[in-house]
């Protein structure tokens, strides 16, 4: 945004024509708002009354146009003697045609001067001759009074074309137009001085604005950091509390498991002694049942030692008997043959019977001995089998305890590895967005740093290319004023021809040439005067 109120200036060539002055002018640009006062009333008019007035030119009684000096425009009806004037002023001329042109205009003016000289001389030697002959009456003073102070007036007109009072109306026009510079120049330094005070007032509050958003973002910037190290040190204390946990909590479990394998040794130990006291049980139940058994066996060696012994009686009996019977019954052999053979038959029989009833005896008693033998191995491997079973499922259970243990303290590890890992990632990208916002920070601090360079860089540039727009200017002016006084001395030059080609005096022309040579001289050193103190 680049707004500017339109400045006034005032001319000094036309100072009557000059346009109302505001009060202030305020120029708003990108970076700051300025206001400037410019030139009062009091120094345009002061400025008015030293700018002199418009010298009218004598020009001949045929060349003078009627001028409007009404503000207003009026129309003008031109005889053709008036338009062919200004349709031959307003034609392109070339340099010799505008020669001469100016080499008649000034042949003219001087017949005209010296037409009007004679006609005066004349007019002069008729009136003295009238007033010497006769008494003027009062219209004939009156008409010699206003004669008078035309003539007068016409001498004081031709007193003003004389080169010394060109000059010395020059020089006044030069000191006013000189003392009209100085104020301009005065006043141009103090609105430089007001310029450059106010730039200075808002560099100096540009400058405490941006040292004070400087010091905020400064200050904003270390409470980021305090907070974000505040965070650290609230997450490192988190994860110093969440290890402690940890490790309250793992020893904890170490504690619950070193209870549960107590109590499990308990178990065991306790399995251990019911298996020891199951053993010794069985121990007594085996020894019981070996002495069972030998009782058992005691009883049928004593069973069978007594039906031997019953045998062998019987044996020994039958064999007592047969052979009394024999001895007996030898010499009855035949006829007792078939009663010995009935007897034998019966005895036969009988020690048949006898025997089947020891053998079902003894077969009841082994199966009885088998049946309990056979349950009580029953019994026992069906206690065995339990205690198997009941082993392998105790087994199987501790197995499982024990893989739930190892799973909950590989799954508890686990987790604490992975929030272990998980916090170090979270320090570690807290740390990298530290890391990111200082990097950050400090290309921020470098690009405003160059920024900065930058806009110094470039107000050295400015005030560099100000003073070399400066020297250059007072060159530019050195080369146009001396371009201006070649040109005024060629003119000066050109004139002094004019007037020596016109007939002129030779020691009038050295007059004129010396005045303007000392003039030129005087302008020299007055100039050389005003640079001197502007560039001081």
């Amino acid at each position: 945004m680049h707004t500017k109120v339109r400045d006034t200036y005032v001319s000094v060539a036309a100072p009557f024509a000059a346009a109302p002055v505001k009060e202030k002018i305020t120029i708003i640009t990108r970076d700051n708002i300025r206001t400037l006062k410019p030139h009062s009333e009091e120094s345009i008019k002061r400025q008015q009354q030293l700018v002199p007035k418009p010298r009218r030119v004598r020009q001949p009684y045929n060349e003078q146009l009627p001028v409007n000096t009404s503000n207003k425009a009026k129309p003008k009806i031109l005889n053709l003697a008036e338009f062919e004037k200004v349709r031959s002023i307003s034609t392109f001329l070339s340099k010799e045609e505008l020669e001469k042109r100016n080499t008649e205009i000034n042949n003219a003016k001087f017949n005209a001067v010296e037409e009007a000289r004679l006609r005066k001389e004349k007019m002069e030697e008729h009136d003295h001759k009238r007033s010497a002959n006769a008494k003027l009456n009062e219209l004939e003073q009156e008409a010699k009074q206003k004669a008078n102070y035309l003539l007068a007036k016409a001498k004081m007109q031709l007193e003003e074309q004389e080169d010394d009072i060109k000059h010395l109306n020059e020089l006044m026009l030069y000191a006013k137009c000189v003392a009209i510079r100085d104020v301009q120049v005065e006043e141009k330094k103090m609105i430089m001085q007001e310029r450059k005070e106010e730039e200075a007032r808002l560099d100096a509050m540009m400058e405490g604005k941006r040292v004070a958003e400087l010091k905020k973002l400064e200050d904003r910037e270390k409470c980021r950091i305090e907070e974000l190290r505040k965070g650290a040190s609230k997450i490192r204390t988190q994860i110093e509390e969440r290890r402690e946990a940890a490790l309250l909590e793992q020893e904890r479990r170490d504690q619950e498991t070193k209870q549960i394998l107590q109590t499990i040794a308990n178990m065991n130990e306790q399995d251990k002694k019911d298996k020891q006291a199951k053993i010794e049980k069985s121990k007594l139940l085996m020894q019981e049942v070996a002495k069972a058994n030998q009782e058992s066996t005691e009883r049928k060696r004593l069973n069978k030692v007594k039906e031997e012994e019953i045998d062998k009686k019987v044996l020994k009996y039958i064999l007592d008997k047969e052979s009394r019977e024999i001895e007996n019954d030898r010499l009855l052999a035949v006829k007792k043959a078939e009663r010995e053979k009935e007897l034998a038959r019966l005895r036969a029989a009988q020690e048949k019977i006898s025997d089947k009833q020891t053998q079902q005896d003894l077969l009841r008693a082994k199966r009885a001995f088998e049946s309990y033998e056979r349950e009580w191995r029953k019994k026992e491997k069906e206690s065995i089998e339990k205690e198997i079973r009941l082993s392998k499922e105790l087994k199987e259970e501790r197995l499982k305890q024990q893989h739930s243990r190892e799973n909950a303290v590989a799954f508890e590890a686990h987790k604490l590895k992975l929030e272990f890992f998980e916090n170090i990632e979270k320090q570690k990208k807290v740390e990298e967005k530290i890391k990111e916002e200082e990097r950050i920070k400090a290309e921020k601090n470098k690009i405003y740093a160059k920024e900065v360079k930058a806009q110094i860089a470039e107000k050295e540039a400015n005030k560099r290319k100000e003073r070399e727009e400066f020297f250059m200017e007072g060159i530019r002016l050195a080369k146009e004023r001396k371009e201006k006084l070649l040109k005024i001395e060629q003119t000066k030059q050109r004139k002094i021809q004019e007037l020596k080609s016109l007939g002129v005096p030779q020691k009038y022309c050295s007059e004129i040439e010396k005045k303007s040579h000392d003039k030129e001289r005087l302008t020299v050193t007055m100039t050389q005067k005003k640079d001197k103190v502007n560039a001081k």
